[in-house]
C-alpha cells in the first residue's frame, strides 16, 4: 500500500508554507526535565525516566543534531519475560528552552516511515508550535532506529507496480525469512502499547498528536484506547478506521490524472503547448509496456552518468506519486512531451530513480506488510466488476493483485477486535484534507468527524496529500493547539491556496 506511504520522497519534496506568530503561550503542566550536571557524562537531559543524549540524524540528506533516548519494551506484551525491543525517542526540545507547554507527538505514515526520518524537522514547520512546547519522534516497531524491518526488492517492487506475481510472492518469503522478530506483532494495536509505555516513561501527563496518512490510522487508534491522555489531535490526509486501502488505489489516482488532463485541455497555455497531452500519455504507457527504454543521463547531482532501464511501471510510479503533491503534478506536462513528442525520458527517469532510492531507504518494507496484511487486505471485497474497473485505469490492479499475493505469504497479526469500527471520542480533533488528493480524498475525513462530537474539517483548496505545511495551515495548526482546540480556526485564508499553475516548458508557467 505504499501509497499511504511516501507522502515526502526527495522528488517530490512539500513546500513548507509561513507559520505565523501565535499570541500566548499555552498553559499545560510540564514532565520534569533536568540538564545533565555530572560534565563526564553525555545526557543532555533527563525527561522522567529517560536520558537523552546528543545525535545526529538525517532526512534527504540534511543531517541535524537533536536529541535521542532509547527504551525497552517487550515484543510480545502477553509474555513480557521473551524477547525485547529497544525503541528509539527523539526529543526536539522547545525553543524558548523551558518546555512548558504540553508536548507533541507526531507520527508518521507509511506504513513503514520512521517519524524520526519523516519528521526530524517537523519544528521547523511549525516553529510556534515548537516554541513553548517539546515535540517528540517516536519510532514505530518495526522502523527507524526501531529494529527496522527492511526488506530488498526491485525498482518496480518497491512502486508497487510490479507486474510479475511470481516474483512478488517470492520476495515477500525472502523478506519474510529475514524477519527479525514476530511479524504478528508489528501492527497498529501493539504499536499503542509502545507508545503508551514512551508517555509513561517520559511523565507526560498529556499530550498532543499530529499524524499523517496512516499515522491518522494510529492516532485513531490511540484516541479510542486512551482519550484521557490526549490533549488535541491533528489528521493531516485522513485514514478511516473503517476503510481497507487498497481496492480504490488506482480509481482515485484516475481520476486525478483525468482532472489533470483536463486541466491542460482546458488551460490555453497548456493546450497550445502539449495538443495532444492524453494522446501522448497512452502512446507512453503502450509503447514502454511493449518496449522499455534504455538509457543513459547525467546525475545532476553527482555529474557521473546513470543507467536505467526504464519500464511502463517506472512511468506508473511516476504518474502515481507525482499526483500527490501539486508542485510536482505541474511539471508533469513538459516531461511527459519531452519522452513522447522527442523520445527524450532524462526528466522521467530522474523523477523514478529519485523515488525509487528515496523509498529503499526509508520505507520499511517488513513492517508494512505485517500492517497491511492484517488491517487492510483481509477487508478486500472486491467484485468482478470492480476488477473490470481496475483493469481500465493506466495502473490496473497491480497493487491490489500485488498486496493480495503478498499476504498469501505473510502471517496475519494482532488486531484489536475493535480496530475498524469509527471511532469516537470526547477530544478537540482537526482534520485536514487536499482537495485533490488521489489516495485520501475530503470524503475520507468526513466520514470519521461525523464520531467526532469536538471534530474540525478543513479543506486546501487544490493541494494533494500531506497538506499541514500548505498556506496558512501552519498558523492555523498553532492556533488550534496553542488554545487545546477551542479556537474557532479562521479559515477564510484557505481560501487562497490553489493548485500550482501548470509548466509549459522547462522554464516554468506562462506570466
Amino acid at each position: 500500500m505504499a501509497d499511504m506511504n511516501s507522502h515526502v520522497p526527495a522528488a517530490l519534496a512539500c513546500i513548507l508554507g509561513v507559520a505565523c506568530l501565535l499570541t500566548a503561550a499555552p498553559a499545560a503542566p510540564a514532565p520534569r526535565v533536568s540538564a545533565a550536571v555530572n560534565k563526564q557524562s553525555d545526557i543532555v537531559a533527563r525527561v522522567g525516566d529517560l536520558a537523552f543524549r546528543e545525535c545526529q540524524l538525517s532526512n534527504a540528506g540534511r543531517s541535524r543534531a537533536v536529541q535521542c533516548a532509547r527504551m525497552v519494551v517487550p515484543e510480545d506484551y502477553t509474555n513480557p519475560d521473551s524477547r525485547s525491543l529497544s525503541i528509539r525517542i527523539v526529543r526536539l526540545d522547545a525553543r524558548n528552552g523551558s518546555g512548558a507547554g504540553t508536548p507533541l507527538l507526531a507520527i508518521a505514515g507509511g506504513p513503514g516511515q520512521a517519524a524520526s526520518e519523516a519528521f526530524l524537522n517537523l519544528d521547523h514547520m511549525f516553529p510556534d508550535v515548537a516554541r513553548y512546547r517539546d515535540f517528540y519522534l517516536v519510532d514505530q516497531r518495526g522502523t527507524g532506529g526501531s529494529n527496522p524491518q527492511h526488506c530488498d526488492l526491485d525498482d518496480e517492487a518497491l512502486m508497487q507496480v510490479e507486474s510479475d506475481m511470481g516474483q512478488i510472492r517470492q520476495s515477500a518469503r525472502e523478506c519474510l525469512a529475514n524477519f527479525d522478530g514476530d511479524p504478528t506483532l508489528y501492527t497498529t494495536s501493539i504499536a499503542i502499547r509502545d507508545l503508551e509505555r514512551v508517555r509513561e516513561a517520559l511523565g507526560v501527563p498529556r499530550w498532543h498528536l499530529f499524524g499523517v496518512s496512516y499515522g491518522t490510522r494510529v492516532v485513531q487508534h490511540y484516541l479510542r484506547r486512551h482519550p484521557q491522555v490526549i490533549r488535541t489531535a491533528v489528521l493531516d490526509s485522513v485514514v478511516p478506521a473503517t476503510e481497507a486501502l487498497g481496492p480504490d488505489i488506482a480509481l482515485r489516482s484516475q481520476q486525478a490524472l483525468d482532472t489533470l488532463l483536463d486541466r491542460c485541455e482546458t488551460n490555453t497555455a497548456c493546450n497550445k503547448a502539449f495538443p495532444d497531452l492524453a494522446r501522448g500519455l497512452n502512446s507512453l504507457l503502450t509503447g514502454l509496456g511493449d518496449a522499455p527504454r534504455e538509457l543513459v543521463y547525467e546525475d545532476p547531482r553527482t555529474g557521473g552518468l546513470d543507467g536505467m532501464r526504464f519500464t511502463r511501471a517506472h512511468l506508473v510510479g511516476v504518474l502515481r506519486l507525482s499526483l500527490y503533491q501539486s508542485e510536482q503534478l505541474s511539471i508533469l506536462p513538459p516531461m511527459l512531451h519531452q519522452a513522447y513528442a522527442n523520445d527524450n525520458f532524462t526528466a522521467l527517469a530522474r523523477t523514478a530513480d529519485a523515488i525509487v532510492k528515496q523509498m529503499a531507504g526509508t520505507l520499511a518494507i517488513g513492517m508494512h506488510n505485517s500492517v497491511v496484511c492484517t488491517e487492510d487486505v483481509p477487508f478486500f471485497a472486491i467484485d468482478g466488476p470492480q476488477r473490470e474497473a481496475l483493469s481500465e485505469t493506466y495502473m490496473g490492479d497491480l497493487v491490489v493483485r500485488g498486496l493480495e499475493v503478498t499476504c498469501d505469504e505473510w502471517p496475519v497479526g494482532v488486531m484489536d477486535e475493535d480496530f475498524r469500527s469509527p471511532v469516537t471520542a470526547d477530544v478537540p480533533v482537526l482534520l485536514l484534507s487536499g482537495e485533490a488528493d488521489p489516495i485520501t480524498p475530503p470524503a475520507y475525513a468526513e466520514a470519521v468527524l461525523a464520531h467526532l462530537p469536538r471534530g474540525r474539517h478543513l479543506v486546501a483548496r487544490g493541494q494533494g496529500h500531506f497538506v499541514s505545511p500548505r498556506g496558512c495551515l501552519p498558523r492555523l495548526v498553532a492556533q488550534f493547539i496553542s488554545s487545546d482546540g477551542d479556537a474557532e480556526p479562521a479559515a477564510e485564508c484557505l481560501d487562497r491556496l490553489q493548485a500550482a499553475p501548470l509548466f509549459v516548458n522547462a522554464n516554468g508557467p506562462t506570466p
